[in-house]
């Protein structure tokens, strides 16, 4: 079931003042929206970048974030909700759910910084590194190993093998305000990953690595002596397969997030089922091992020769040779004129 057509904001189920986050297992079927996600039965709106969501096309919006602040514009005026969810945690997801529930005035400092930070965790591109570094402590205020917080310890202690996102959301939801406010705050949750990312960016600004750009595959080549942290390299380039490449002839083609979720703010090429290019790469190979693709469903699928055990190895074809196949076999659009 798909959400009728709105083609304003006064048509848009409207937040109640003191709506709350529900863990989507505790909703029972009860009216609500759901935030960075797929719909759900008792889903009245969808604010996600998700494919096939049903978010209204006047919301779409890269980042479900951008949709969140798009809808708090909108102004709704229809029927009254009280319930937001989400299926998984993730950074866009908790800071879209957050300026949902905080509603900070439009152009405030915290306003902008959560909806970079929500771009910096999904797609790893950012222009303020406080953005890079809020999705960073975000994420690592999730984790078992460097949460500070007693109550999420003891979600994911006892979570097993379900998923424990809804509890996750509601012990971390109260403490993003802080996070925004001041991201150094938060430093030691950030800081060990943002030295590697400061690492990758000064091995590339002294050409210890380099980007090579294919347009007509919309590829970038990125060659390095280790693989490296995607807020170092997505902001340099705007192609949306990465093919990364070590000194050992590991050769790794990845598509990149933005294709898989409904990306409206510029055209990108759809993804292709790369499988059918498995066997001219596979006729090219000089080395042993088996060519493999991940599918077009995975977030970021990858090209590669793998192992008996399924893991990356060296290739004997030329990263070169690789663009040069893909552009033949899943060339970039032709720019609109």
């Amino acid at each position: 079931m798909t959400e009728p057509a709105v083609s304003n904001g006064s048509q848009l189920p409207r937040l109640a003042p003191g709506a709350a986050f529900v863990p989507m297992e505790r909703l029972g079927g009860a009216p609500h929206v759901v935030v960075d996600g797929p719909r759900l039965p008792g889903t009245v709106l969808a604010l996600s970048h998700w494919p096939d969501s049903g978010t209204p096309d006047v919301l779409a919006d890269d980042t479900s974030a951008l949709i969140a602040d798009r809808y708090l514009r909108a102004e709704a005026a229809g029927p009254t909700v009280h319930a937001l969810t989400n299926n998984h945690y993730d950074e866009d997801g908790l800071f879209a759910l957050w300026l949902l529930l905080e509603r900070p005035p439009r152009g405030s400092p915290a306003r902008d910084l959560a909806i970079a930070a929500a771009e910096a965790g999904d797609f790893a591109t950012w222009t303020d590194p406080r953005a890079a570094q809020a999705a960073i402590a975000a994420m690592a205020m999730a984790e078992r190993a460097t949460t500070p917080f007693p109550e999420v310890g003891r979600a994911l202690a006892r979570a097993g093998g379900r998923d424990p996102a809804g509890e996750l959301y509601l012990a971390i939801l109260p403490r993003v305000g802080r996070l925004l406010d001041d991201p150094g705050r938060f430093r030691r949750l950030w800081e060990p990953r943002w030295a590697r990312v400061e690492a990758d960016m000064a091995l590339l600004d002294a050409g210890g690595a380099r980007i090579d750009e294919h347009p007509d595959a919309d590829l970038a080549i990125v060659r390095a002596p280790r693989p490296l942290d995607e807020l170092a390299v997505h902001p340099r380039t705007r192609r949306m397969r990465i093919m990364t490449v070590t000194p050992d002839g590991v050769a790794v083609v990845r598509h990149r997030y933005e294709t898989w979720v409904r990306y409206v703010s510029r055209p990108l090429a759809p993804r292709v089922d790369l499988g059918p290019l498995l066997p001219r790469l596979q006729a090219l190979e000089s080395r042993p091992g088996a060519w493999r693709f991940d599918g077009v469903a995975p977030i970021r699928p990858r090209l590669y020769l793998a192992d008996p055990h399924g893991r990356p190895m060296p290739t004997g074809i030329a990263p070169e040779r690789i663009a040069e196949e893909l552009a033949a076999f899943a060339p970039a659009p032709a720019p609109a004129p």
